[in-house]
């Protein structure tokens, strides 16, 4: 026997429960651990079993048998156990669709069970800071519930946010606001850029003038100068503070306001 096929065999029996893992919950950690007792790796395997499992059991409602005696023996027991299982393997050789079949469907019923799963807890709003089921199903995605104002009170409509971040360069501090059409983080999930359009800047000491007479402050459009271009892309990694702003269209006016910092 080919001394790679158990590693192969093993591979596609665990590839569901990583499928799974992949796909049910939104994640903007990309890298994976993989050490072998981690507690991902414990939660895939966990799924590749249940996954497994119930493939199994509707394959022996269709009709057909899956021999764990022989699985086994073809993994640990060299080339002699070719010999006892002639015939089988003449089965084998004749529908080869029946393995193609039983691997196919197990990674197709993890990846709709995944997309199911996280479909179900968007729509529901499962994963809502708050929710008695966020603990179980909220993803390692802080940034898309920063940006989508999720986390905001439910009866609060939010249709998007404006950004204002304060970039330091040798003449002074700026400061670029604009509306957030976007974001990328780096493959470990921190924040990378973020996307911003009809941006504009100014002088971070350029700030409002404050009116003793009315006791207000006076709004000067001219302070700020547009940036031209279609879309203005701010690296984090530049912004000493960050400061989002949460928009509602349908009451034409800002709703919330949270601020985070770079450091």
């Amino acid at each position: 026997m080919n001394v790679a096929f158990p590693a192969v065999f093993l591979f596609l029996v665990v590839l569901p429960g990583f499928l799974f893992r992949l796909f049910f919950q939104r994640n903007e950690v990309r890298t994976f651990d993989h050490a072998p007792f981690s507690a991902v790796v414990l939660k895939a395997l966990l799924c590749a079993v249940f996954f497994n499992l119930l493939v199994t059991l509707g394959a022996r409602l269709s009709g057909y048998e899956i021999e764990f005696g022989d699985i086994i023996r073809l993994l640990v027991g060299g080339a002699s156990a070719l010999s006892e299982l002639n015939d089988r393997l003449a089965w084998l050789n004749k529908h080869p669709e029946a393995a193609a079949g039983y691997f196919g469907l197990t990674n197709a019923t993890a990846v709709g069970a995944a997309l199911v799963w996280r479909a179900a807890v968007q729509g529901w709003e499962l994963d809502r800071q708050g929710s008695r089921f966020s603990r179980w199903v909220r993803g390692d995605a802080p940034w898309y519930y920063l940006f989508s104002g999720l986390d905001h009170p439910k009866e609060d409509s939010i249709d998007g946010a404006t950004v204002a971040a304060v970039v330091e360069f040798k003449e002074g501090s700026y400061l670029y606001t604009g509306l957030l059409d976007g974001y990328e983080v780096d493959a470990d999930g921190p924040l990378d850029r973020l996307l911003l359009v009809q941006a504009q800047r100014r002088k971070l000491d350029s700030d409002r003038r404050f009116d003793e007479g009315s006791g207000m402050y006076v709004e000067d459009s001219t302070r700020f100068y547009p940036i031209a271009g279609d879309v203005f892309v701010l690296r984090y990694d530049e912004a000493k503070t960050l400061n989002v702003t949460y928009l509602d269209s349908t009451l034409g006016r800002s709703r919330g306001k949270v601020t985070a910092r770079n450091n």
